[in-house]
C-alpha cells in the first residue's frame, strides 16, 4: 500500500469511528491513533478546553501528560503559542527554546523529547484545543506533515462541534418538556382551587402562590400536592 492509499485508509476509519464517540475522551484517543499511525510522532498529545467544562488532557506516551501540565501551569510552551496565536507551532530543537521556555525547555530533556509541532484544534470558530507531536530526535516538521495533522484535528474538532450542538438541543428540548410539565400542573390544580373556592383561574393561582410564599416552597411543588396529594388551600 503506498504512502497516500495508507492516509485515505487511515482518514477514512477515522471517519467512520468518530461518530460512534459518544464522549470526548473517546474521540481524543482516536485522534491521538490516527496521527500516530500517519506521521509516526515519538509521542502525542492532546489538550482541550471547552467553554462550560473541565480541561481535558490526553497523552501518548504518559511521560508526556506532565511536559503538557508544565507548559499550560506556566502558560510558556509551542502548544500555548499554537492556541494563542491560531497557527500550528513547529520547534526542530525545543534546546534552543529555552530561555523563552525554560520550564518546559528542561523537562522535555529530561524525558528526552527533542522536536514538536502544535497544531490548534478550531472547535466552533474558536481555538480550543491544541494537538501536538513529539520526536526523540530533530525532525523538521513538513507542510505535508501540518496539512495532515491539521485535517486529523478538523475532523475531531467538528464532530465535537456537531456533538456539542446535539447535547445543547437535548438539553433545551428537556428544560422546555420540563417547563410545559409544570405549566399543565399549575393549569390543573389552578381549576381545582378555582372550583372549591368558586372563584376565577387567576383568584386561584394568587392563592396557590400565596401557599408557596408562606411554606417557602415553589409553585410547582404546592400544584403537584394539590394534584396528587389532595392538598386543599
Amino acid at each position: 500500500m503506498s504512502d497516500s492509499e495508507f492516509l485515505v485508509a487511515v482518514l477514512a476509519r477515522f471517519a467512520r469511528l468518530l461518530p460512534a464517540a459518544r464522549d470526548l475522551p473517546h474521540i481524543l484517543d482516536e485522534l491521538s491513533r490516527s496521527a500516530v499511525d500517519v506521521l509516526k510522532p515519538d509521542g502525542v498529545s492532546v489538550e482541550l478546553c471547552l467553554p462550560e467544562q473541565s480541561e481535558l488532557r490526553r497523552a501518548t506516551p504518559d511521560e508526556l501528560l506532565e511536559l503538557e501540565a508544565c507548559q499550560w501551569d506556566c502558560l510558556r510552551g509551542p502548544a500555548v503559542v499554537a492556541r494563542t496565536c491560531g497557527a500550528p507551532m513547529t520547534v526542530t530543537e525545543v534546546a534552543r527554546y529555552r530561555d523563552m521556555w525554560p520550564e518546559y525547555a528542561e523537562l522535555a530533556e529530561q524525558h528526552g523529547f527533542s522536536s514538536v509541532a502544535a497544531i490548534p484544534m478550531r472547535v466552533e470558530h474558536a481555538e480550543t484545543g491544541v494537538l501536538s507531536l513529539y520526536s526523540r530526535r530533530p525532525r523538521g516538521w513538513t507542510s505535508a506533515d501540518l496539512s495532515v495533522a491539521a485535517l486529523l484535528a478538523g475532523m475531531a474538532a467538528g464532530h465535537i462541534a456537531s456533538m456539542n450542538l446535539v447535547r445543547q438541543h437535548q438539553r433545551m428540548t428537556e428544560q422546555l418538556q420540563r417547563a410545559l410539565t409544570t405549566r399543565i400542573v399549575v393549569e390543573q390544580a389552578k381549576g381545582v382551587i378555582a372550583h372549591a373556592h368558586r372563584t376565577t383561574p387567576t383568584a386561584a393561582f394568587e392563592l396557590i402562590r400565596a401557599h408557596a410564599r408562606r411554606n417557602r416552597i415553589t409553585v410547582h411543588a404546592v400544584a403537584r400536592g394539590i394534584i396528587e396529594l389532595g392538598l386543599r388551600i
